[in-house]
């Protein structure tokens, strides 16, 4: 069993509990997958998101994405299932007054933008007892704490008159040369050969 067939496996079983604290009607399987939620890159700290259906393809089923930072089948689950929760109110209305109210029936606490389930209340043994019959989730985790950012790819050049800095490729570098300043004084006073003193190379 992969990963995406274990969160649909989950998604099975926890739907009955969505659907019996919504007031919306029945509602398609979302589409799972593991990736990065759009804006948490090196930024936010979302760990799963959903698209809803209305931004689908098909126009029929909820996109949900589990963030791969997360390895516990329970924290796996919470995450699932408050993305669920999304899925059958429409996301439109965020983690607002729908959201809560389904939110807070399944066991869920404030702030109702987490994912958290009290310790051993009733959604948290509810969710070890599904984690417990599907067994550990198959996925190895990810992590982007050590990617470092590219460093830019533009080279320094600064005035030798003013101080001025730019910065340009090094293929202009070699093949152009430098750019020029348009100070074209060193010093008060002293004005160099021509209108302009060329940049160099920091």
């Amino acid at each position: 069993m992969n990963r995406e067939e274990w969160l649909d496996k989950a998604c099975k079983h926890m739907k009955p509990w969505v659907l019996a604290c919504a007031d919306a009607s029945e509602f398609e399987d979302p589409l799972l997958s593991v990736g990065w939620p759009k804006g948490h890159r090196g930024r936010g700290t979302a760990i799963g998101q959903c698209w809803d259906k209305t931004a689908s393809g098909d126009k029929e089923r909820a996109h949900i994405f589990i963030g791969p930072n997360l390895t516990d089948a329970k924290d796996v689950l919470a995450t699932l299932l408050h993305e669920m929760v999304h899925a059958s109110v429409g996301t439109r209305c965020g983690h607002r007054k729908e959201f809560r109210k389904v939110g807070l029936a399944l066991g869920f606490v404030m702030p109702m933008t987490t994912s958290l389930a009290p310790k051993d209340g009733p959604l948290d043994k509810m969710l070890e007892i599904i984690a417990k019959d599907l067994g550990d989730y198959p996925h190895p985790g990810l992590s982007n704490r050590d990617k470092k950012k590219p460093g830019s790819r533009l080279l320094k050049v600064e005035c030798v008159a003013c101080g001025c800095i730019a910065r340009m490729t090094r293929k202009w570098l070699d093949e152009v040369g430098p750019p020029t300043c348009g100070c074209g004084i060193r010093r008060v006073g002293e004005v160099f050969h021509g209108t302009q003193e060329p940049m160099r190379e920091a």
